[in-house]
């Protein structure tokens, strides 16, 4: 039997098409219904709305209030619906809309607040209870059941609405680490692993770069590439492990093979959404040397203003020469002041937000 131990042209083939797939699963089209009880607290609705803020053109959101709403209505990929003090309302409408077959994430305090409705098994299939003890932990709780009701369409949830991408590309990450774990522990043909595993490493690539809002570029096959290349280094890591490990080669190619899946799948979520650097400032002032520094910038502003004050030619002639630099001279500028909510571009109605911006 011929060995299959390199990438070949047929490999590159099938990456190109899970590429192509990439970008359909990326750009597929959503409707998102978010239902909220302007009776709950107001934390958590401003996460949820901002949550569902979508970042791509082919996702719709439709915001409405549970006193106002229309009737439930098929045709929506995902609701979520916001309860407060009238749980029996919050709890009829998620069930009209899972009776519609849109699977259903109804937002409550606590899960002891529902009651005990006896709803056909299909039926509270797509109704999931999300807790909502704050802001941070709604965002969590709902990121977790939207990746699990999503689907297929999760890399289009994770590309619109980045609150879910982390728990959408630890997904696809898990998924594709324990079937490369598979190849390397059950090994068909001689050699054959590294082209497997490799090609499943470039398509998670692609998939988490859709996930992150990217689509496919010059700059995804340069990242295919790279794949390609750092599957041949697990190998020889995986080679030279069987010669000094006291364990059987299936075991040592299992494990890296999991290990370097995992790798990939970290090294592209950095590479296509990096995480927002602290403000260098605000880690200043939060540290233990914040106090040393305020004092030593006041001691440098009055000795500064004295050297300013202080009489004689060098100043005088300094003092006559500032206008007539005119515009050149520096300016302090005023402190920064906080900004509303509207000024920030947040509307706390209920209103329709319809293809948001592209990332790419």
């Amino acid at each position: 039997m011929p060995k299959k131990s390199k990438v070949s042209l047929g490999d590159i083939a099938d990456i190109l098409r899970a590429g192509q797939r990439s970008e359909k699963d990326r750009s597929t089209p959503l409707g998102v219904l978010v239902v909220v009880d302007t009776s709950a607290a107001r934390d958590v609705v401003l996460a949820v709305k901002d949550a569902f803020m979508p970042r791509q053109a082919t996702a719709t959101v439709r915001v409405e209030s549970l006193a106002a709403s229309e009737p439930p209505a098929p045709g929506w990929d995902a609701a979520v619906v916001v309860a407060g003090a009238h749980v029996a309302a919050a709890e009829r409408m998620a069930e009209g809309l899972a009776r519609c077959g849109v699977p259903v994430g109804l937002v409550v305090d606590s899960v002891l607040d529902l009651g005990a409705n006896d709803l056909p098994e299909e039926v509270a299939a797509l109704v999931s209870a999300v807790p909502a003890s704050g802001a941070d932990a709604v965002r969590a709780n709902l990121a977790d059941w939207l990746v699990d009701a999503a689907g297929e369409k999760g890399i289009a949830f994770a590309a619109s609405f980045p609150f879910c991408r982390d728990q959408k590309v630890r997904e696809l990450v898990r998924t594709s680490a324990l079937q490369n774990a598979a190849v390397g522990a059950v090994q068909v043909l001689p050699s054959a692993d590294l082209p497997i595993m490799t090609v499943r490493q470039a398509k998670l690539a692609l998939d988490v770069a859709a996930a992150c809002g990217h689509p496919v570029s010059v700059a995804s096959s340069a990242d295919v590439a790279a794949v390609i290349a750092a599957g041949l280094a697990w190998r020889e890591v995986a080679r030279r492990a069987t010669q000094v490990l006291p364990v059987p080669q299936w075991a040592v190619k299992a494990a890296v093979g999991f290990a370097g899946t995992v790798a990939t799948g970290a090294a592209a979520r950095l590479r296509n959404d990096p995480p927002a650097l602290p403000d260098v400032g605000d880690l200043v002032a939060g540290s233990a040397v914040g106090p040393i520094v305020e004092a030593a910038a006041r001691v440098a502003t009055r000795a500064a203003k004295a050297v300013g004050e202080r009489p004689g030619a060098a100043s005088g002639q300094r003092q006559e020469e500032a206008p007539a630099r005119g515009e050149g001279a520096r300016r302090t500028l005023p402190a920064p002041r906080e900004a509303t909510g509207r000024e920030r571009g947040r509307d706390d109605g209920y209103v329709v937000i319809s293809g948001g911006c592209d990332e790419a």
